[in-house]
């Protein structure tokens, strides 16, 4: 099957102005799930990969999408996180070994999930096995294209990352996200069309404002990514976030 790769940026122009605007990327992305659950009706059964700690780190916005479904599902491969009272069916597994059945879902996402797949074709390949006929795939992770990405491929590769982190935000687990090793092997618009090749449509858009990045800079030096920030957006450069809509 030839996958259409689309960009939307012009059909998406309200999140991405809403981003651009400081608005958070987690009730953005909540917004994109919402529309297409709402467009299939009553009785859908929603995935949610990559499930612990709530949507992109909000239990409520989490629980907003489980109301819209007949039965939700969550998959959470670290043992060690809990997962809420509202999920119908869990499973702590890889998402690539968790007992789903063919074609029983039609909508699955996850946030922040991508970056972290070092054999990124049998994600896809389960995804395609799991999803019915019509059935949609979402997505937020980091671009591969920013240098967001590239120092934080290099951080973990030095063994820095978590030494960094702690420095700057505390705690792993306990006062910040947990940096699980990252690969970023299907995080450009190109590495999805390879993988995802037998979806009838993959789209594809970027997200990008001023201060995206500067969080994981010390205070000094925020200045500065602030100021990459606008040299990209005004030479149209790729900003840190990219979300898919992959429909099979």
């Amino acid at each position: 099957m030839n996958t259409e790769l689309t960009d939307l940026s012009a059909a998406w122009a309200p999140y991405l102005q809403r981003y651009r605007e400081g608005e958070w990327r987690d009730r953005i992305f909540r917004d994109l799930l919402a529309d297409d659950a709402r467009r299939m009706g009553s009785g859908s059964t929603i995935l949610d990969i990559g499930c612990g700690r709530g949507l992109d780190g909000s239990v409520l916005l989490q629980r907003s999408i489980a109301e819209l479904a007949d039965h939700y599902i969550g998959i959470e491969p670290d043992p060690e996180i809990p997962l809420a009272d509202y999920f119908d069916e869990t499973h702590h597994a890889l998402f690539e070994s968790a007992p789903i059945r063919p074609g029983s879902i039609d909508l699955a996402f996850a946030v922040m999930v991508l970056e972290h797949l070092p054999t990124p074709q049998c994600f896809w390949d389960k995804l395609w096995e799991s999803l019915r006929e019509g059935g949609v795939f979402w997505a937020m992770t980091v671009d591969g294209r920013h240098s967001f990405a590239q120092a934080s491929r290099w951080a973990d590769r030095c063994r820095l990352k978590s030494w960094y982190l702690n420095r700057l935000h505390g705690q792993r687990g306990s006062e910040r996200y947990e940096d699980y090793p990252v690969y970023y092997r299907t995080n450009t618009p190109d590495q999805v069309r390879r993988f995802a090749g037998k979806f009838q449509s993959v789209d594809c858009v970027n997200l990008s404002r001023v201060g995206q990045w500067s969080s994981y800079l010390p205070r000094p030096l925020r200045p500065l990514a602030d100021f990459g920030d606008r040299l990209a957006i005004r030479n149209s450069r790729p900003g840190t976030l990219l979300i898919i809509r992959a429909v099979k």
